[in-house]
């Protein structure tokens, strides 16, 4: 009979000391990551970041669905964005993809602390469980899985047997007090953020081994590592996604992850239950996947590579639209927002003309505004990415036919006119 752990201190080493000699390497990566992250946020202006943003979070429900065996397509993932509703073949993963993203979405604003560490998982667990359809929360066993509530009973997953559901609370607790107090160091800078960074990976391992739930951890784990991220001042604008570099190494993920479960392997290797060795080993992983991902994502939109993408789409693939729709996209990429009555000074058209492309890149998603005729900003929408940013996602899943183009076209021109009549209503009242 297997036993099950049952004592917070077997979960120990949830952290690794300054003393121990796989620190000084880890705190030089979580330096490096700090810096390539703060690097790619300065890169970017505050509005076009606002739309990346958008974009990442699409990448993280995509990339975090996958490595859990779901294939959400990209065209689905920017109709749970955008909110359009339709008709799907495929209402399962749709409503996966719509799940994930309002609770990444909740998740961005939220702060972390010692206090507000467990309630922030709860309920992250809480709104993704909520949006999915009664059969997806219906476990493999007939019983029903009940959003934002930790288990009661027993499991194991693969060969790894979690803490016994009657003592969750001794080990959720633990993880609580001390990662949410090196969040709260974080605040302090210099070394205390290094070291908040840290713990954010290792807290990634620790939640999932520790299973609180029936099912979500994964997904749950991910969102918190971004949260946790965030509170440490990396990655605050949201512009380069952990989860795509997970799934690109996915294999290498859950070996890495299995093999921070292992027990200490012999008097070198820490002094705690578990290994030191494995958990630095995953956490070195991590850190290097997270740097790689944020130096990725800087050279995408490194502006003269953008340029030449942008150039080549609008004059090479989208000849259907005016050749002076480039210019209203690369400058509204590069400086951030402008006014629409600066279109025609922009593209040197006719104001009729030039009002004309505006509305036409407005429609397709290529700008993107809050109100019917406020400024505008850039946008990237899905059917584009292939040739505006390659390889965020695997090419096949962005395919778009040409009258798929045109259905997505006119569902954006139904949208405008609804928000157009809206907008007038309220004016009248």
């Amino acid at each position: 009979m297997i036993e099950l752990y049952a004592d917070a201190a077997q979960m120990e080493p949830l952290v690794i000391d300054s003393s121990r000699p796989a620190y000084n390497s880890l705190i030089g990566l979580a330096h490096e990551l700090s810096e390539a992250s703060a690097c790619l946020d300065a890169a970017v202006v505050p509005a076009t970041a606002r739309s990346l943003s958008e974009l990442v979070s699409g990448m993280n429900c995509y990339y975090s669905n996958l490595i859990e065996g779901h294939h959400t397509l990209p065209m689905d993932i920017e109709k749970a964005l955008f909110e359009i509703k339709e008709q799907m073949e495929q209402k399962d993963l749709q409503s996966l993809a719509f799940a994930h993203i309002e609770a990444d979405r909740w998740a961005k604003p939220q702060c972390l602390d010692q206090k507000s560490l467990l309630p922030f998982i709860l309920e992250v667990h809480r709104r993704f469980c909520e949006h999915l359809p009664k059969e997806m929360l219906t476990l493999k066993d007939g019983s029903y899985m009940e959003p934002g509530k930790f288990r009661e009973r027993d499991v194991h997953v693969g060969r790894h047997v979690a803490p016994r559901a009657d003592s969750l609370n001794g080990f959720l607790e633990r993880f609580a007090k001390v990662y949410g107090l090196r969040l709260e160091w974080s605040k302090k800078g210099g070394i205390s953020k290094l070291d908040g960074i840290l713990a954010a990976f290792f807290a990634h391992h620790r939640i999932v081994w520790i299973h609180p739930f029936l099912d979500g951890n994964g997904r749950v784990a991910r969102i918190t590592i971004d949260a946790m991220l965030r509170e440490c001042g990396v990655n605050g604008a949201g512009l380069w996604s952990i989860s795509r570099g997970f799934a690109k190494t996915a294999e290498e993920y859950k070996a890495k992850l299995a093999g921070a479960d292992q027990p200490r392997m012999g008097d070198l290797d820490g002094r705690g239950n578990l290994s030191e060795k494995r958990l630095a080993e995953f956490c070195e992983y991590a850190m290097q996947t997270a740097i790689d991902q944020a130096k990725f994502m800087a050279r995408m939109f490194a502006l003269d590579n953008f340029r030449f993408r942008a150039e080549h789409f609008f004059r090479k693939v989208r000849f259907d639209l005016k050749p002076e729709s480039v210019h209203l996209f690369l400058h509204a990429f590069s400086t951030g927002e402008f006014d629409r009555m600066e279109a025609s000074r922009l593209t040197g058209l006719p104001e009729r003309t030039a009002r004309d492309v505006l509305n036409a890149l407005v429609l397709e998603g290529f700008l993107v505004s809050d109100t019917p005729r406020g400024r505008v900003r850039v946008g990237f929408p899905m059917h584009a990415l292939g040739s505006l940013l390659p390889n965020l996602y695997p090419a096949g899943d962005l395919d778009v036919d040409p009258q798929a183009l045109k259905q997505l076209v006119k569902a954006a021109k139904a949208n405008a006119v609804t928000r157009n009549s809206l907008t007038h209503k309220m004016k009248l009242k």
